[in-house]
């Protein structure tokens, strides 16, 4: 019998990014069972922000496995799951946020947000933008629009509508008239509440300050700024789904403190907060949202694990003391400026290059089908780790924060070679 024979009896409904079998990761690297490395710019999808088992996070896990292993949150509380509720306040980008209610995944999190929300609102609809990811439950697949794929052979809810995001590039050249984006999607939202949802019935409008799945798209200044406005003026809630851009990836602690750093009603934490172990957190008031959901009305049997949440107490010690957030922004504007040096623009099918901290996107000509899939294909054959992104043409890049400068300029050189091989390719099939 095969060693892996094991891998037959896996639901292929995960599609696949790499096929390596992975013995050990530490860092920035993964190594496979054949004893071949890999530079991760995946950390299993902007999961291990602190790197591959950081040895400070291990050993916190390590301690509170020998103490307790599941202290289920309606008997009774771990000590880690107080001391991570304790230093959540330290890190959250505004004051009001100081209610917090554990659980599993960004998914479980979303669909446990958009219940408060109408449970305190007593209204039903929510209004999410297009080519968003919120994750592929039912409730967060209904608020998701990033592939159809997601939503293949599934029903989905009712009372979600859809507004634009903007998708503006950063190369464009159309000038602004008044200091409005000539493709202003405030009035998308707008046109939402006037014929699809209205206000009286529109509980939150819930929105990622960066898309991710979408393709690392940043919104122009202002944006966040007006959709405040419009959930001020409608006593609408506003939910930032930060689960991807969260936990210092973008260089602060949340990606909303570099983007107008508007007031959140509700915010949405996962991925990086644990550094690997399963956990989420939705983050509210109390008095004016989280002490008014009814007790009972919703909870988990994971959610809070104390192993998880010593982890993530660690997490953000290990963010804080080892300045990864400054390294996060160092480390982004070296790949940025590695492609200008390099005229990627002008050697390559770039339509856009675009990023905050380690959160970066290389958008392809549409024209060049495949292109992104290619280049990541070819990457991994020289030991680089790379994944696309949504319905278009995008790579995206996301190391751990610990990378160094060295193992960033190894990265882009791979890169670079890599665009280099396909682009040739793709050039001799079209003579």
């Amino acid at each position: 019998m095969s060693q892996f024979s094991g891998l037959k009896s896996l639901s292929p409904v995960w599609s696949r990014v790499t096929n390596i079998i992975a013995k050990e990761a530490r860092g920035s690297w993964i190594t496979d069972v054949n004893g071949r490395r890999f530079l991760d710019f995946t950390t299993g999808i902007a999961v291990c922000n602190t790197g591959h088992c950081h040895p400070r996070v291990v050993a916190a896990a390590q301690a509170q496995l020998s103490k307790i292993m599941h202290a289920q949150m309606n008997i009774v509380y771990s000590q880690s799951a107080i001391e991570l509720a304790e230093k959540l306040p330290s890190i959250m980008p505004d004051p009001s946020l100081n209610r917090f209610f554990y659980t599993n995944s960004g998914a479980e999190a979303i669909e446990a947000a958009v219940k408060l929300a109408k449970q305190v609102t007593r209204r039903n609809n929510i209004i999410c933008f297009e080519n968003s990811f919120h994750g592929r439950t039912m409730g967060a697949l209904s608020m998701t629009a990033s592939k159809n794929v997601y939503s293949r052979g599934g029903g989905q809810i009712a009372g979600v509508h859809f507004a634009r995001f903007p998708r503006c590039s950063s190369s464009c050249r159309i000038p602004k008239v008044d200091g409005q984006c000539c493709w202003d999607p405030i009035e998308s939202v707008e046109e939402v509440l006037k014929t699809r949802s209205a206000p009286g019935d529109t509980a939150a409008i819930l929105v990622e300050p960066i898309q991710g799945e979408g393709g690392y798209v940043i919104p122009p200044p202002g944006f966040f700024k007006k959709l405040r406005e419009i959930c001020d003026r409608e006593g609408i809630l506003l939910i930032l789904d930060e689960v991807q851009s969260g936990m210092g990836r973008t260089g602060s602690w949340f990606a909303i403190e570099q983007l107008d750093h508007v007031r959140p009603d509700i915010m949405v934490v996962a991925k990086g907060i644990a550094s690997g172990l399963p956990l989420s957190i939705v983050c509210a008031n109390g008095e004016n949202l989280m002490d008014k959901w009814i007790p009972g009305s919703h909870g988990g049997t994971y959610g809070g694990n104390a192993v998880s949440c010593a982890a993530a107490v660690e997490t953000i010690n290990v963010l804080r003391e080892e300045k990864l957030l400054q390294n996060a922004t160092a480390r982004g504007k070296q790949a940025i400026q590695f492609m200008k040096d390099r005229k990627w623009a002008d050697r390559f099918p770039v339509k856009d290059i675009r990023g905050l901290g380690l959160m970066v996107g290389v958008e392809f000509d549409p024209a060049f089908k495949g292109f992104a899939s290619h280049v990541t294909t070819t990457a991994l054959e020289k030991g680089l780790m790379l994944m696309t992104a949504g319905s278009k043409e995008t790579i995206r890049l996301m190391p751990p924060l610990v990378v160094s400068e060295s193992e960033m300029d190894q990265a882009m050189t791979i890169m670079d070679s890599s665009l280099n091989q396909v682009l040739s390719k793709t050039s001799k099939m079209a003579s």
